[in-house]
């Protein structure tokens, strides 16, 4: 069971040398940017072409070798600031996130255009009517990719039918970054989860690219084939620790959301609570999106989706475990964050015997162990659980 660290190129998805890593660590969140930070010998870097460390056009490869010898990426980060040396050492530090990263700095609009007819981007409409979450987030990406050297080797879903409804002004530039928009999507009520899942394209990995997963209209998780299932009944189990935090700082009764404009003509919705709890004092959140902007009527959509979304009358329960990286032929790479898991348990002093289906929400991986970090969490998922 190895790990391993290659350089590739952002743009292409051509793997390039392999690094000589001394540490290194991989945090994958869902729906936010992954992080992998490595660090390497100064000397597996001699020779190598500027392009494949360089901000952007340098790519961290990072892959697992299981025990049966089937090599899968587990990320493919760019990287995304300027090297640390250390030069009494003799190493290389590298950071680098995950493509949505990269969308950041794209302004959405629906065709590319050259700085002397820049102008007419005010007058650009882009308009989803009766499409589905997969086609609108992978249009939005397919359209952050038609610039110069825009191109990423991102395989986006096909184009299809729905009931989703989207419509973006290219005078709104200032808002109309890629990833504020796909992150949007992400947060109103029964919007997706959203993936950029590294994979090899060829089965002597000579290349990569990333598949642009997103949950559909009928289910918003990701789309899955199979479920892990991690053993906690014994000490050789699959399954290292269990740590149950319970955070009550998310509990909201009422949610204030205001949104664009000035004085008494600020965008507000209200949302609150179908019932209240007897004896729990009431607990009121503001938020606010000052991209949002109220309809002819006073009414904005994305406001009281926003409010809808914040309400939470629980506490909540997060999981977090240590799990075996190989657990019988279910190695890193065949689950992934944003997953549901099926945990046994059975002799923990904080969490009952039995069966449980948890959403990892977070995973962290340290090159070099055997032993991955998951967070789960259960009310994620939209119903309660036996804890």
């Amino acid at each position: 069971m190895t790990w391993r660290v290659d350089l590739g190129l952002t743009m292409t998805g051509a793997r390039g040398p392999r690094l000589d890593v001394s540490a290194g660590t991989v945090n994958l969140q869902l729906n936010e940017h992954d992080d992998v930070q490595v660090t390497c010998s100064r000397e597996s870097l001699e020779g190598v072409s500027p392009w494949f460390r360089s901000y952007r056009s340098g790519c961290l490869l990072v892959s697992y070798e299981d025990a049966s010898g089937v090599e899968r990426l587990i990320a493919a980060a760019p990287i995304s600031a300027s090297p640390t040396e250390d030069r009494s050492a003799g190493t290389v530090t590298f950071t680098g996130k995950g493509p949505s990263w990269l969308l950041e700095d794209r302004a959405l609009l629906d065709k590319d255009y050259p700085v002397t007819t820049a102008k007419d981007a005010r007058k650009a409409t882009i308009r989803f009517h009766g499409d589905t979450w997969p086609s609108i987030v992978g249009e939005i990406v397919r359209l952050a990719m038609l610039k110069p050297n825009g191109w990423l080797p991102i395989v986006t879903p096909p184009r299809e039918a729905g009931t989703r409804q989207r419509t973006y002004e290219g005078w709104n530039l200032a808002n109309n970054g890629a990833w504020k928009r796909i992150q949007e999507i992400t947060e109103v009520i029964g919007g997706p989860d959203v993936a950029f899942r590294p994979r090899w394209t060829d089965d002597a990995h000579t290349a990569f690219e990333w598949e642009l997963l997103v949950g559909n209209d009928q289910q918003q998780t990701l789309p899955q084939d199979n479920t892990v299932v991690w053993d906690g009944t014994s000490l050789k189990g699959d399954v290292a620790t269990i740590d149950v935090a319970t955070d009550a700082a998310a509990i909201a009764h009422r949610v204030y959301a205001t949104g664009a404009g000035e004085g008494k003509t600020i965008a507000l919705e209200v949302a609150q609570a179908s019932a209240l709890a007897e004896y729990m004092p009431l607990v009121e959140k503001v938020i606010s999106d000052s991209s949002a902007e109220a309809d002819k009527d006073g009414v904005s959509a994305l406001l009281q989706s926003k409010a809808a979304a914040a309400i939470a009358t629980q506490q909540l329960d997060q999981i977090d475990m240590t799990v075996h990286a190989d657990p019988r032929d279910q190695p890193i790479g065949t689950w992934w964050c944003g997953e549901l898991a099926r945990v046994v348990t059975e002799g923990w002093l904080d969490v009952p015997d039995g069966e449980h289906l948890l959403r990892m929400i977070a995973t962290k991986y340290t090159l070099g162990s055997d032993i991955a970090t998951v967070q789960c969490q259960a009310d994620y998922l939209g119903e309660e659980l036996a804890w």
